[in-house]
């Protein structure tokens, strides 16, 4: 392909947060790259970012898929999951879900111990599983030295904005974007405290377009809200608003995309890291399902 077919087949990826599911993400991407695409820049928020992180260096997508696939099926990560979460591998809560994040802290919470370190510490649990992550999966340096121009999204909790951050180290500014607000503790970076803006921005589009470089893509992962959930506790109910919060978000942002790739990965929880496969395996279909839209942004 010629340098000038190259540059006009170019995309900006917005990609989404959602935990585990982010990890459709890759499928997305090696499906974009085997079609002749390249990527002009990404711009990731939560597990969004740690993927953009990873592909911005520009290695191949199968390369990046099978190091994080490594990773997330190790010992060394099942025990820290194990750790933070208080259960063993392949055992299940009251509701048969594996790791189930909600229930253990619902039974921290009943035990007192959770509340006490939200009290005295800065997150309920320890940064060290994100600490980790960081070090396996993304390559230590600057963001401004990578390949493929990156853009991480996240918020400061000092100045009180959502920041875009494109320089500094970028294993911290991912970990700041994928700090999730009183989990785990926010991230010093340089003079802000970062984590997590999934919660009310978990779909970078308008970012993504400010650029202007290039058709916009977005990858949305994020769960649907489910009608019919009664709350019974305080806990649910600000879990519940957030969750309502972040959606109705969504929907007044997907317009800025050019076109929006949506995998089918509502069914699998988001802190369900077992599902490697099967998350890839569902970014692949749909981005293989949103060839011909794609082929027609540049027929325009």
């Amino acid at each position: 392909m010629s340098e000038q077919n190259s540059g006009k087949r170019e995309v900006t990826l917005a990609l989404g947060g959602g935990g585990a599911r982010g990890l459709a993400h890759l499928g997305v991407i090696e499906v974009l790259q085997s079609a002749g695409y390249s990527i002009r820049r990404i711009v990731g928020v939560s597990m969004g970012s740690l993927v953009g992180a990873m592909v911005a260096t520009g290695d191949d997508a199968k390369q990046i898929r099978a190091k994080a696939q490594q990773y997330l099926l190790s010992e060394r990560f099942r025990k820290h999951q194990q750790t933070l979460f208080g259960m063993s591998s392949g055992s299940s809560d009251e509701d048969g879900s594996y790791f189930s994040w909600y229930s253990r802290i619902d039974k921290f919470l009943k035990a007192n111990r959770l509340f006490r370190r939200i009290i005295t510490q800065p997150g309920m649990l320890p940064g060290i599983l994100l600490e980790d992550v960081m070090q396996h999966l993304i390559e230590d340096g600057a963001i401004e030295d990578l390949p493929i121009p990156l853009s991480i999204v996240a918020v400061d909790l000092v100045s009180g904005h959502q920041v875009v951050i494109e320089k500094g180290p970028v294993r911290e500014a991912v970990r700041g974007s994928s700090s999730l607000p009183g989990i785990f503790p926010p991230v010093e970076f340089n003079d802000m405290q970062l984590c997590d803006t999934g919660t009310f921005c978990s779909l970078p589009a308008r970012i993504a377009r400010s650029y202007g470089e290039a058709p916009v893509i977005a990858v949305e992962v994020s769960n649907t809200v489910i009608p019919g959930i009664r709350c019974k506790t305080a806990l649910d109910v600000l879990m519940r608003v957030d969750e309502i919060g972040e959606s109705y978000w969504r929907k007044q942002i997907r317009h800025r995309a050019d076109l929006l790739i949506t995998p089918n990965v509502s069914h699998v929880p988001w802190y369900d890291f077992t599902s490697v496969e099967k998350l890839f395996d569902l970014g692949v279909k749909s981005a293989q399902q949103s060839l011909g839209k794609i082929e027609k942004l540049f027929e325009k």
